[in-house]
């Protein structure tokens, strides 16, 4: 008898080992889909630190360039201001102490070879 339950009694462990193990089994399967999806999520992540890596560094770029952009505008209107004073001037013949103006006129400077030079002054 006594081999009867010890034998039962081992029937029953042995059961529930079964059911624990079941009960395991069927998780595995969630914890896969977990695993995945946080896999995914870190790779989302990734892109994303990327992303705001490469705005930060055009948000630099673009605060240097309108910087940048207004140092222009700032000499551009200084230069007008310039021009525009010159114009007056110019245009009434006489600069501010009230001599004569004399009209300015800018010309590139060209590289003229020597050989040309020389051919020119020879004729």
């Amino acid at each position: 008898m006594q081999s009867t339950d010890s034998l039962r009694e081992l029937n029953a462990k042995l059961l529930a080992e079964i059911a624990k193990l079941r009960k395991e089994n069927a998780e595995i399967p969630e914890l896969r889909e977990k695993l995945l999806r946080f896999a995914e999520v870190e790779a989302e992540n990734a892109k994303l630190r990327q992303i705001i890596e490469e705005n930060a560094r055009r948000d630099s770029e673009n605060a240097e360039l309108k910087s940048r952009v207004g140092e222009l505008e700032a000499r551009l209107a200084l230069l007008e201001q310039s021009s525009a004073v010159d114009g007056m001037a110019l245009s009434f013949g006489q600069t501010q102490n009230g001599e004569e103006a004399i009209p300015v006129v800018m010309v590139p400077t060209v590289d003229v070879p020597d050989s040309v030079i020389d051919q020119l002054s020879n004729e």
